[in-house]
């Protein structure tokens, strides 16, 4: 998919999930997150725009800057994006330092619960695709 595709996806669907979903109760930003799109985590992280690693991660959720992160190379299709978004919509949903307390008690992202849950959320992608 191109970026372009991707972020017509998102304009047409993040409204609705907004909608849906509400605000976090555990935020003080008092607003959803806003959604933006990159080529790499790693280009993203370091400014290098060439930099890889080893995994490639296909969005995330930056609580401290209330971001989405999309890398839209990995996008497949419209169930893909609204799936990613829907994942990393429930994390904003989350409670974050429950969320990290899992993490350091030594869950792993298959086993972590509230990664189970945003895997979970995924399967509602339908109730917002055009």
């Amino acid at each position: 998919m191109t970026k372009k595709e991707v972020q017509n996806i998102i304009n047409e669907s993040y409204s609705k999930i907004k909608a849906h979903y509400g605000l976090s109760k555990y935020d003080n930003y008092n607003e959803s997150p806003e959604i933006k799109l990159h080529h790499n985590i790693y280009a993203r992280l370091t400014g290098i725009d060439e930099m890889t690693g080893e995994c490639s991660p296909a969005a995330d959720y930056e609580r401290h800057s209330n971001i989405i992160w999309i890398y839209w190379p990995e996008s497949v299709d419209e169930e893909w994006v609204i799936g990613t978004i829907l994942h990393e919509y429930r994390h904003y949903l989350q409670d974050g330092e429950e969320f990290q307390r899992l993490y350091d008690e030594g869950y792993e992202y298959d086993t972590h619960p509230f990664e189970i849950e945003a895997t979970k959320e995924e399967e509602n992608w339908h109730l917002f695709a055009k």
